[in-house]
């Protein structure tokens, strides 16, 4: 066809024929560097199956995927193992193609943004045939292009697809007890799973049955007692309770961040905010905020004890509690499910092959225009860390306050966004911050993924719990996906492809053979 001329088949003497490297070849190392990121990646629970088990290293090769890891790889996985195995210019478009899969699949899906899928899988069709040969392009290729319209006219994949019924025949499989005749033991199985079924109805509420049994990290319900939000805890822990007897510091922080979370309270931190301010008007705004947290618990203890409180009230009952601040007495715990996450200690994390550790918060700061500024400006800023310890303050009366123990980065040199969209954070020799704690109701996951070029750095992908659906108006539907990875819009869609890699050796074969 005389295109591409770069490319074509070259002789180099009788019976032998170059192959040029294409811009889409790995060399020995990338494919290593690839085959490693696989072979590394741990991720949560529930989130995918082990795809570790079936990369090999020498040499490296995938070997004895299933159909749902070839899913999982191409929607979730293949955009962070070719984060530095291939160049910009060909691993942009693969990694929308990624984001394109894992879009078209997600569980809640806006009816607006199918008419962005269809105009993104064209331009992205147009930038891989700029890159990969014709011979490619064949009608499976070709069918991504329809798949979104079909998601317009069917609604989302997750009602059409083959998993259940795939996972449903495995169930009918295991029915089979006499291999001479599979069909009625198949039969009589499924029969007697249905009277089972049938009977279950009957049965009292506390029973767990297939019509009441929970998800696998969901919450427990837990009555709202208590008139103040910190003391109904939203989770429960897993394992085993371990009681301690909490350093004083430790205990003055943790009781310092409840205190500060507490929502009933925020009149009562205005309130000793403005005292400060002023007996400390000279000082500059940044001393005037560490005064206010480090003498606000005494403060408001003090407050409390001097306030005519009622009696029988379950807001002054809660209040006088907090203000005596907790037990020096309290329990540690190394797992704990909350917001439909399970969360593992680091310590927990070593010898397993999933990733539980990975917390983030979206934390609100505050900042003063001004020393007679009341009103102070909020911005929002995202926490990103690994959890260390998970403890329980007892405020006594069953008031209990569960708490993430984390090593945190925020800003500066240990957080940084790379060309691809990827945010990185690097957690080596980190510091401990000055408020380490968060409420066990405000972490969301996360899960880390080496960077095979320096290993202190690792990319942060976001997660969301398994059984979460955003279902907004119909007029604000948001897209429900199971993680977010990177954000490659900003890429140059006009950049040059290079056909041939000099980087790298090409093919030579034998005419013969």
């Amino acid at each position: 066809m005389g295109i591409r001329t770069a490319l074509h088949p070259i002789e180099k003497g009788p019976k032998k024929i170059y192959l040029p490297p294409a811009s889409f070849s790995m060399g020995k190392k990338e494919k290593s560097m690839f085959c490693k990121v696989l072979k590394q990646i741990k991720v949560p629970d529930g989130y995918a199956s082990n795809i570790s088990r079936c990369v090999q290293m020498k040499p490296p090769k995938l070997i004895g995927l299933k159909s749902h890891d070839n899913h999982i790889l191409m929607q979730q996985l293949l955009p962070v193992a070719l984060h530095r195995t291939l160049s910009k210019s060909v691993r942009v478009p693969l990694i929308r193609l990624s984001r394109y899969f894992r879009e078209l699949c997600s569980k809640v899906i806006s009816p607006t943004e199918m008419t962005r899928l269809r105009r993104d899988i064209a331009v992205i069709l147009c930038e891989l045939e700029k890159i990969f040969p014709p011979s490619f392009f064949d009608i499976m290729v070709h069918l991504t292009i329809h798949l979104a319209t079909e998601v317009q006219l069917a609604g989302p994949v997750h009602y059409r697809w083959m998993y259940p019924i795939g996972r449903y025949l495995g169930t009918l499989k295991s029915y089979v007890r006499n291999r001479n005749r599979p069909e009625g033991s198949i039969a009589e199985g499924y029969l007697a799973e249905e009277c089972l079924t049938f009977c279950s109805l009957y049965l009292a509420d506390y029973v767990e049955t297939r019509f009441n049994q929970s998800s696998r990290n969901d919450n427990a319900n837990i009555d709202s007692t208590f008139a103040l939000d910190v003391f109904n805890i939203s989770g429960y822990a897993l394992g085993k309770a371990i009681a301690t007897k909490f350093d004083t510091e430790i205990l003055k922080n943790a009781h310092q961040y409840v205190l500060f979370n507490c929502h009933r309270l925020q009149s009562y931190i205005d309130e000793h905010r403005g005292i400060v301010q002023l007996s400390h008007s000279r000082l500059p705004l940044h001393q005037i905020e560490r005064i206010h947290s480090e003498t606000f618990a005494s403060w408001f203890a003090n407050h409390i004890e001097d306030t005519n409180l009622p009696e029988d009230d379950p807001v002054s009952n809660d209040l006088r509690s907090l203000a005596r601040g907790p037990n020096v007495i309290g329990i540690q715990y190394h797992k704990f499910v909350s917001n439909g996450f399970r969360f593992h200690t680091k310590e927990v994390e070593r010898k397993r092959k999933t990733q539980n550790c990975g917390v983030t918060v979206r934390a609100t700061t505050s900042s003063y225009s001004s020393i007679k500024d009341h009103n102070p400006v909020l911005s929002e800023l995202d926490y990103y860390g690994i959890l260390q310890n998970v403890i329980e303050l007892d405020y006594g009366g069953g008031r209990k306050v569960a708490l993430f123990e984390c090593e945190w980065v925020s800003k500066g040199k240990r957080l940084k966004l790379d060309e691809d969209g990827f945010m990185l954070a690097n957690f080596k020799d980190v510091r401990r911050h000055n408020e380490p704690y968060i409420l066990a109701s405000q972490a969301m996951q996360v899960f880390y993924v080496e960077d095979p070029n320096d290993c202190d750095w690792h990319v942060i992908i976001t997660t969301d719990a398994r059984a979460k659906y955003n279902m907004q108006p119909m007029t604000d539907v948001d897209t429900y996906l199971q993680s977010y990875i990177c954000n490659s819009e900003d890429c140059n869609e006009h950049e040059e492809v290079v056909w041939v890699r000099d980087d790298i050796a090409g093919v030579e074969i034998d005419t013969d053979l």
